[in-house]
C-alpha cells in the first residue's frame, strides 16, 4: 500500500490557537501586575476653591520678619551719608557714616560695624525666638525706592547673613530701585553730587 506523501507548498501551519495562547497570557500577566503602594500614588496639590466640591481654603499667616535699608544723606557729601536699618518699624539702626566696605576700613571702623550689625542680629533672633510656629516664618529684605536703590551691596548682604545667622533661610527681597535719571545715575558714579 503506497502513502501519498503531501507536497511542501500545501503545508500550512495554523497560527491561530498560538495567538490565542499568546493574547491569554498577555492577559494573565496584566491582570496579576501589581504596582508598589508608593508607584500608585501622586503627591498632588489640587486647587480646593474650585471643581464640582469646591471648600474654601485659606493660606497660612505667614508671620515676617522685615528689614528695611535706607540711604540717608544721599544728596549730601559721600562723608555724610550712611545706611539706615529699620526692623519691622520697631528698632531703627544706623551704620557708620562714609562706610567704604569692610576690608577698606581701619579696625575701629570695623569693631564699629560689627557692633551694629550684632544688634540687628539680636533684635532679629528675639523676634524669631518669640514665634511658635517657625515654618511660618518668613523673611524680608526691603529696600523702597528711591534712595533704596542707592544702598551699598554690601550692607544688603549683611542683612541677608542676618537672617541666616539667626536660622532663618526663607527670605524675600522686595523693592527694586526705579530707573534711574541721569543726574541720579551721574551722581551716584561721581561720588554723591545730585
Amino acid at each position: 500500500m503506497a502513502v501519498q506523501v503531501p507536497k511542501a507548498e500545501d503545508t500550512e501551519m495554523n497560527m491561530t490557537p498560538m495567538i490565542d495562547i499568546v493574547f491569554q497570557l498577555i492577559i494573565f500577566f496584566m491582570l496579576q501586575l501589581k504596582f508598589k503602594e508608593i508607584d500608585r500614588q501622586i503627591d498632588s496639590n489640587l486647587p480646593k476653591d474650585r471643581g464640582l466640591a469646591a471648600t474654601p481654603t485659606q493660606p497660612p499667616d505667614f508671620q515676617k520678619i522685615k528689614i528695611k535699608v535706607f540711604r540717608r544723606e544721599f544728596d549730601k557729601a559721600e562723608t555724610e551719608q550712611y545706611t539706615l536699618v529699620k526692623i519691622d518699624n520697631t528698632h531703627e539702626f544706623q551704620l557708620p557714616k562714609a562706610w567704604k566696605g569692610y576690608n577698606d576700613e581701619p579696625k575701629d571702623r570695623q569693631n564699629e560695624y560689627d557692633a551694629t550689625i550684632a544688634k540687628i542680629e539680636a533684635v532679629v533672633k528675639s523676634k524669631w525666638n518669640a514665634q511658635p510656629d517657625k515654618s511660618l516664618v518668613k523673611g524680608e529684605i526691603v529696600a523702597p525706592p528711591p534712595k533704596g536703590g542707592f544702598v551699598p551691596h554690601g550692607d544688603i548682604m549683611r542683612m541677608l547673613d542676618v537672617f541666616l545667622v539667626t536660622g532663618l533661610t526663607d527670605v524675600v527681597f522686595e523693592g527694586a530701585a526705579a530707573p534711574l535719571t541721569n543726574a541720579e545715575r551721574a551722581a551716584a558714579m561721581g561720588g554723591g553730587e545730585g
